[in-house]
Order: C-alpha cells, then structure tokens, then sequence
C-alpha cells in the first residue's frame, strides 16, 4: 500500500461498481471543490491498482471535486487487489467519517454485500459489521433477494464466530413445529387465555417473514421521521406553501395506519 500517491484522474476507473452511494450530492461536491480552492487538504482516495486498472473505491466526492477545481492529478492511497477488493472496500467506505450516508446508501451497500462473492458464506451479522448497518437490516434484505432469486439460499453459512453451521434444516423444523394439532414453542408462550388459533401469535411462517419483513421497514420509516432534523412546524409550512395535496393525503393515511396498529397492538 502506498499512501499519498499523486496520478493523473483520468487514469482512475469510475465504472467498476464501486460507487457505494445511490447518487452524488452535487451540494457536496461544490463544497468541497470550494474548500480545497481555499487550500484544505483532504485525505486521500481509496484506489486499488491490479497491474493494469485503478480502481477507485472511495472518495467519488472528492474525485468530483478536484476535476471541478479544474485540477488534472490527486492525492490516492494505493492497494493492490482486484475490483472485487475495490467493490469490498467500497462498500464500507464512509460508516463512520465523510458525508454522512442516507439509508438509501446503507441499503445499497447491503444489497451489493449479499450479491458480492465475499459476502457469500458470511453471517448477517458478519456482513452488518463490514457494511456498518444493524444485522436486522441485513437478515431482511436477504430474506427478500432470496425470495426474488437474486441471492442462492445458501444451506451452510458463517455465524457469528466465523464457524460454518448447517441450516438446512431449519425450516423443516420450523414446519414441523407448525403441523395442525403441534403449535410452535412461541406461539404456545405469546398467545394468552381466550385469544383465538387465527391470532398474529399463530401466523404460518411464510405469513409471519412478510410481517416481520414489514415491520422492518415500517420501523425504519419511522426511525428516518422522527430524526428529521426540521420541525414540524416548518415541514408544514412547506407543504402548505407547496400546497402538495398528494403529501397531505399520504400524511394522512400514515397516521391513520400508524394509529391502527398502536390500537391493535394496545400499546396506550
């Protein structure tokens, strides 16, 4: 590896799928382009050179920012290895410095992870380590590449100690469990005196994923609502002055969703 090497930009390969974010904050890339005009230093870009290509696996910000500032060379720090090193490394660039990634960022680069050759094998939460996400969010996007076929569903896999282990099995278990008259361990503990067979409690498995799947989503909607930075009351004086009746009307529909299930849910 060497460490503040100067190359020429048009040498680096930008199309390698290493791109961990879902689009360039153009904001971003004239910020920096001014501050470096300014005369800041920025680190150096991550680029990984296998005898015939470089490529860069993170900094797109700053790559954008120099050409912008109309300068022809930047400062890299250079790895041997593949692209699929380059698209590795790129997939955890900026979890914990840089600009702050979107959840749309995060779930690409979980997405990527999964479809990557070295994410084959591995654990959720192994992957959630590397990609800088909770397992959760791992665990549910595989559910759903394996679903759609984007992903083998993969009989061995690591856990979390890196050890192999056989899941083969699991679901013939989980079916089992779930044969008429042999309700399942959790369903016998969760559903109290007086509730009816077809409660949530008792959800067949397949129904009881999706709903599980959801629910993640739900969750993360709501995580991304509540840490908006605006107030309230500046959102709706926005949208009044935007006067955005398809926003309004899907507000609405949120709360009243929202509203049912803390109902059925009982949660008070």
């Amino acid at each position: 590896m060497k460490y503040g090497e100067s190359i020429p930009i048009n040498s680096i390969r930008l199309d390698g799928g290493t791109q961990p974010r879902a689009a360039i904050d153009f904001d971003a890339v004239f910020d920096y382009m001014d501050a470096m005009t300014d005369g800041a230093i920025f680190p150096p870009v991550v680029v990984f050179y296998d005898g015939t290509d470089y490529w860069l696996a993170d900094g797109f910000h700053r790559v954008k920012a120099v050409e912008k500032a109309g300068r022809d060379e930047i400062i890299c720090e250079m790895r041997q290895g593949t692209r699929e090193d380059a698209q590795w490394y790129s997939f955890a660039a900026n979890k914990t410095n840089g600009l702050r990634r979107t959840n749309d960022d995060k779930h690409r680069a979980v997405k990527a992870a999964l479809k990557h050759p070295k994410g084959a094998g591995q654990s959720d939460s192994q992957i959630a380590r590397h990609v800088g996400v909770d397992h959760k969010t791992v665990a549910a996007w595989r559910e759903k590449l394996e679903a759609t076929r984007e992903i083998p569903k993969s009989a061995k896999r690591a856990g979390g100690d890196g050890r192999m282990i056989d899941t083969s099995k699991i679901g013939n278990r989980r079916a089992a469990q779930s044969a008429p008259g042999t309700p399942t361990p959790s369903a016998k503990a969760a559903e109290p005196s007086g509730r009816s067979s077809a409660s949530p409690q008792s959800l067949p498995d397949a129904a009881d994923h999706l709903a599980i799947y959801w629910c993640q989503r739900v969750w993360s909607a709501c995580s991304d609502i509540v840490e908006c930075p605006v107030s309230a009351t500046d959102l709706a004086a926005v949208v009044r002055r935007s006067n955005s009746n398809q926003l309004t009307d899907q507000l609405e529909k949120t709360r009243d969703f929202l509203t049912a299930v803390l109902s059925e849910a009982s949660i008070h």
